[in-house]
C-alpha cells in the first residue's frame, strides 16, 4: 500500500514536471496579468503556471539519466565516514557562504518567532499582552522556546544585534540533515553506491542551500526529525535500546519546534506498529511508541503553559487546526489552497476567539466545500490539480523569493545579487532540471521498493506520503515541501542505482549472447575448413 501510492503521487508529479512548473515571484504594480491558466495577480507573493516544452524537458531528462549513468559506471568505493565529512563541509561551507552574501532579515512570521525570542530572553514579555499574535498560534512558541535557547547560548559570547548567526545555523542544521539521511540510507540499504550517488546529489541540490536564510523552524525541526527516524530504524533493526531512547527526544524536539513534524511521527508510529508483530518484542516496542506519542503531544501545550506562567498572562485558546484544512480547501488570492485569512483569523474573531466555536464553524466549511466538490467533479479536478503543481513543482520552493522579498541588514554580495536578479532565470532553470530528475529518480525508487517487498525501504514513500496528503487538504505553500524534497534526493540514489544496474544487466545479456553466438557460428565453420584442408593435403 505504501509503495502503490508513493508511486502514484510521485507518477504524478514526475509526469506533470514534464508539462508545468510553477514559480513564485513579487508582481509589482501595473504587472499583473491574465494567465491561461490562473489569474495573477499584483501583489508580494504571486503563483505563475508555466506550459513548459515537454520534448525539450523529456531529452533533458534524458541527458540528466545518462550522465548518472555513467557516473555510477566510474564510481570508486570511498568509506562512508569521508563521504559525511565531505558532504558535511560542503554543505555548511556553501550556506554559511549563501547567508552571509544574502544578509536577509526576518520579516512577517520569521520576525515574530526571532524578534519576540529576543525580547523573552531579556525578559520582556510584553507582546503576549498586546498583540494577539501567540495567542492566535500559540503553536509558534515552540520554536520561539527553541530561538531563546540559541539567543543565550550566542549571547556569551557576543551581544545578539541580528539574527544572521541563525541562518548560520540553519546552515549547520541542513549540513546534519545530510549527514543523518546518508545513515539513514546506509541503515537501509548497506549498498555504498546508493550512498555515493545520495552525497553527488545532495551537492548538487541548490535550493535547500538558498533555503538556509529562511529562518522558520523547518530545517531544525527537519534535523530532530530525521535523527529520531534514523534512530528507530537502527532499534528495530538491530534490537539497541539505546536507539530507541534516543529517538524520543529527537522527534518530541522536532514536533516542538515544527508541528508538521507530527506527520513524521505518524510514520513511525505506523513502522513501529507492524514490525512489533514481527519482532515479537512488545514491551519495548510498546513503551517506546506510548513515550514517544505522549511526549509529543504534550510538548507544545507544556511550553506555552511555560510562557504564560513566566509572563503571568493567559493565553487562552488558539486557533484549532481544522481552520487551516478550510482553509486548503477553499480558494485564495494567491493559489487554490493558499493562505487566505479569513478561513482562520477571521473565523476565530467571528467565533468571539472561542476555539469550539471556531472548529465548528471550520468543520461546516469544509463538508460544504466537500458537498461541492463532489456535485462539480471537473472543479475539484482542476483545483486539486492546480494546488499540487502550485506546490510541488514550484522547484525553488521559495528559497529565492524568500532572499528577494524580505528585508535586509546591509547590501546583498555578489553571489546572493546575481542569484535574486539577472542570474535568476538560468538558477531556476538548474533547479527545473534537477528536480524533474529527482521526480523521476524518486519514482524508480519506489517501484523498486515495490518489487522488492522489503517494508522498511518503504519508510521514506511513507513519509513523502502524508506529506502529500497533508499538502493536498491543508494551508498550501511551496516551500512546505522542503523537508520531502531533501528526503526524495536522498531516497532517488537508490533508485538510479536499481536501473542502472537493470540496464547494465541487459546490455551484459546481450555481450554474453553475442559471445555464445559467435562461438557457436565459429564451431559450425571449422568442420568444413578443416574438411577442405585435408582434401588439399590428400
Amino acid at each position: 500500500m505504501i509503495a502503490g501510492f508513493s508511486i502514484i503521487f510521485a507518477l504524478f508529479i514526475s509526469g506533470v514536471s514534464l508539462f508545468h512548473t510553477t514559480s513564485v515571484q513579487k508582481i509589482d504594480e501595473g504587472q499583473g496579468v491574465s494567465s491561461t491558466i490562473y489569474n495573477i495577480k499584483e501583489r508580494l507573493e504571486s503563483i505563475i503556471y508555466y506550459n513548459d516544452n515537454f520534448i525539450w524537458n523529456l531529452i533533458l531528462l534524458a541527458i540528466c539519466l545518462l550522465v548518472a549513468f555513467f557516473a555510477v559506471a566510474k564510481l570508486k568505493k570511498i568509506k562512508l565516514r569521508y563521504q559525511v565529512i565531505f558532504l558535511f563541509l560542503w554543505t555548511f561551507i556553501l550556506g554559511t557562504t549563501w547567508v552571509i552574501s544574502s544578509q536577509s532579515a526576518p520579516t512577517e512570521d520569521s520576525y515574530f518567532v526571532t524578534n519576540f525570542a529576543l525580547e523573552f530572553s531579556n525578559g520582556d514579555f510584553s507582546v503576549l499582552e498586546a498583540d494577539r499574535y501567540f495567542k492566535n498560534c500559540s503553536y509558534q512558541l515552540g520554536y520561539v522556546f527553541f530561538n531563546e535557547i540559541l539567543i543565550r547560548i550566542a549571547r556569551i559570547f557576543k551581544p545578539v544585534t541580528t539574527f544572521i548567526f541563525l541562518e548560520v545555523c540553519n546552515a549547520f542544521f541542513l549540513s546534519v540533515i545530510y549527514v543523518f539521511l546518508l545513515l539513514l540510507l546506509e541503515a537501509l540499504f548497506h549498498n555504498p553506491r546508493i550512498n555515493m550517488v545520495a552525497t553527488i546529489l545532495l551537492a548538487l541540490s541548490a535550493a535547500p542551500l538558498i533555503f538556509c536564510s529562511f529562518v522558520y523552524g523547518v530545517y531544525p525541526g527537519m534535523m530532530f526529525a530525521l535523527i529520531a527516524l534514523y534512530c528507530e530504524i537502527r532499534y528495530l533493526k538491530d534490537n539497541k535500546i539505546v536507539f530507541g531512547i534516543l529517538a524520543i527526544p529527537s522527534i518530541v524536539i522536532a514536533v516542538m519546534v515544527k508541528s508538521n513534524y507530527l506527520i513524521w511521527l505518524i510514520a513511525m508510529v505506523l513502522i513501529c506498529l507492524v514490525v512489533m508483530f514481527r519482532r515479537k518484542k512488545y514491551a519495548f516496542d510498546i513503551g517506546f511508541l506510548v513515550l514517544a506519542v505522549g511526549l509529543s503531544m504534550v510538548v507544545q501545550p507544556s511550553v506555552k503553559a511555560m510562557y504564560e506562567n513566566r509572563s503571568g498572562v493567559d493565553l487562552g485558546d488558539s486557533i484549532p487546526y481544522v481552520s487551516w484544512i478550510a482553509m486548503g480547501l477553499n480558494e485564495s488570492d494567491l493559489a487554490p489552497g493558499w493562505y487566505d485569512y479569513h478561513y482562520n483569523i477571521t473565523n476565530f474573531e467571528e467565533s468571539d476567539f472561542n476555539a469550539e466555536k471556531a472548529a465548528e464553524s471550520s468543520k461546516k466549511e469544509i463538508a460544504d466545500r466537500m458537498h461541492y466538490f463532489v456535485k462539480n467533479p471537473q472543479y475539484a479536478n482542476d483545483f486539486f490539480y492546480l494546488k499540487a503543481v502550485s506546490q510541488w513543482n514550484e522547484t525553488t520552493y521559495e528559497s529565492i523569493w524568500n532572499n528577494v522579498v524580505r528585508n535586509q541588514y546591509q547590501e546583498k554580495g555578489k553571489l546572493s545579487d546575481w542569484v535574486c536578479n539577472q542570474g535568476q532565470p538560468k538558477v531556476r532553470r538548474y533547479m527545473d532540471v534537477f528536480a524533474q530528475f529527482i521526480f523521476f529518480a524518486f519514482l524508480v525508487s519506489c517501484v523498486y521498493t515495490l518489487r522488492k517487498k522489503n517494508f522498511l525501504w518503504g519508510t521514506i514513500p511513507l513519509i513523502f506520503v502524508g506529506g502529500f496528503l497533508f499538502l493536498l487538504l491543508s494551508e498550501g505553500k511551496s516551500q512546505y515541501v522542503m523537508p520531502y524534497f531533501i528526503l526524495m534526493t536522498g531516497f532517488s540514489a537508490f533508485g538510479i542505482v536499481s536501473l542502472y544496474d537493470k540496464f547494465a544487466e541487459k546490455i551484459e545479456g546481450k555481450r554474453i549472447l553475442s559471445a555464445v553466438f559467435l562461438k557457436r557460428a565459429a564451431k559450425k565453420d571449422v568442420p568444413s575448413e578443416t574438411k577442405n584442408q585435408r582434401n588439399q593435403t590428400k
